[in-house]
């Protein structure tokens, strides 16, 4: 696996989202370095990790458990983003013992019923005229194939990767993750897995035996529901759940000294 570490003090590992990105957090570890040693990974199959599976939740939870080891922590801080917010979940539910503290940041909660709360919010955040543009699009893609196809898919996720920002205008700085390929295999699997642990349910109740001191963060502008991660912070006893105005999915883009504070007060606070 590709990893990176800055910074010094106590341990902290950043879990970037997709699945099937790669690690985008430098930003955000930047923040954060004067206070911990920072480490940064792409999990498997991703960016500059080796392609090799199996693509399985109890896989990357387990990889996030070889990589302490490897490190020799016998815990550690766990922040995830998006995906990787509920692989950070998971890990605190799977190993409590190895979870210092826990930043749930950006995630999609627990009930299935985000899916389509989270379509509804795209939508509805779209410009006028990019809403139009996309209803075009979709049709166009019943009948298209091939490179065109590609075309198709590539303005239509250009077009909704606006909406992750508060600022819906502010096109230039919508993340793209282009340097390396999608894996979209990988993506695929692991988001059909989790959809069916969300429909199974059974969640709350392993979400409930969390005692590590958790920050559950967001932007208001997020088109992820709300209320998905505010149900996190209420099963968590040991919780905290802070929305950063003017800010959407990737807070630290838009709102940079909001996140820094916020993470910062909660990464010295918790630790003393």
């Amino acid at each position: 696996m590709w990893t990176a570490t800055q910074g010094g003090g106590p341990p902290v590992v950043l879990c970037h989202g997709g699945p099937g990105i790669y690690d985008y957090l430098e930003p955000v570890a930047a923040m954060i370095d004067d206070v911990g040693t920072v480490h940064r990974y792409d999990q498997r199959g991703c960016g500059r990790s080796q392609d090799l599976g199996p693509y399985d939740v109890a896989t990357f939870v387990d990889d996030l458990d070889a990589l302490r080891a490897y490190w020799g922590y016998e815990a550690w801080t766990i922040i995830g983003h998006s995906w990787g917010a509920t692989l950070a979940l998971l890990y605190a539910i799977e190993f409590p013992e190895r979870t210092a503290r826990l930043v749930y940041m950006s995630g999609t909660g627990i009930d299935p019923a985000w899916h389509q709360a989270y379509r509804r919010n795209r939508e509805a955040k779209l410009l006028p005229a990019d809403r139009e543009r996309l209803r075009l699009l979709n049709e166009e893609r019943l009948t298209a194939s091939g490179e065109e196809l590609e075309r198709i898919d590539n303005e239509a996720s250009s077009l909704l990767g606006r909406t992750e920002l508060y600022d819906v205008q502010r096109v230039s700085d919508v993340s793209r993750y282009d340097r390396f390929p999608i894996n979209y295999s990988q993506n695929e699997a692991l988001c059909a897995e989790m959809k069916r642990m969300e429909d199974a349910g059974g969640l709350d109740a392993k979400v409930s035996q969390v005692r590590a001191p958790t920050l559950v963060l967001d932007g208001e502008g997020d088109p992820r529901p709300r209320w998905g991660r505010a149900q996190v912070a209420q099963l968590i006893p040991t919780s905290r759940h802070t929305t950063i105005a003017g800010a959407g999915h990737e807070p630290w883009i838009e709102q940079p000294e909001a996140t820094a504070r916020v993470l910062r007060d909660f990464l010295v606070d918790s630790a003393s």
